[in-house]
């Protein structure tokens, strides 16, 4: 699967996360699915752009609905006429959607961050006792214990 393909799966699949997490009432849940995406994603591009997405869609999808629902004018104008912006309901609909990306960003970015710390493909070097070469890609195996001796107080 190519770099996009998967960035835009693993996209859906935080939004649908994040989505669920908001309905049953973790605001905090864009966070997480950006997290998840940040960790799925190769790209740390693509990685924040997919976790940015699923923070807007997750905040605003049920803002969405409580317009359609309920119309949430009245209760914009109110609370933009409380912030010291007389009549402009868009400013606290545009403030809670930043609210849902910054979550989902900060969220991939934290994840693409974490992912850095462990590489796909990077094998731990050991030596040999014998030899005292280095080999990759070699699993470090413990010795079995001498035979009689348990390690322990007898």
């Amino acid at each position: 699967m190519s770099t996009v393909g998967r960035a835009v799966t693993v996209m859906v699949g935080a939004a649908a996360l994040g989505l669920m997490g908001v309905l049953l009432g973790a605001w905090w849940a864009p966070f997480v699915a950006g997290i998840a995406a940040g960790i799925l994603i190769p790209r740390g591009r693509w990685a924040v752009l997919a976790g940015a997405i699923a923070g807007l869609v997750a905040w605003g999808g049920p803002l969405e609905y409580a317009q359609i629902q309920f119309g949430l004018a009245r209760t914009a104008i109110s609370l933009a006429a409380i912030m010291g912006f007389t009549g402009a309901a868009t400013i606290p609909i545009a403030l809670t959607l930043l609210v849902g990306v910054l979550l989902g960003f900060s969220g991939a970015w934290f994840g693409a961050v974490a992912r850095s710390f462990y590489p796909a493909g990077r094998s731990r070097a050991i030596s040999s006792p014998r030899s005292g070469e280095v080999r990759r890609g070699e699993l470090e195996t413990v010795p079995p214990r001498a035979a009689g001796r348990t390690g322990g107080v007898s």
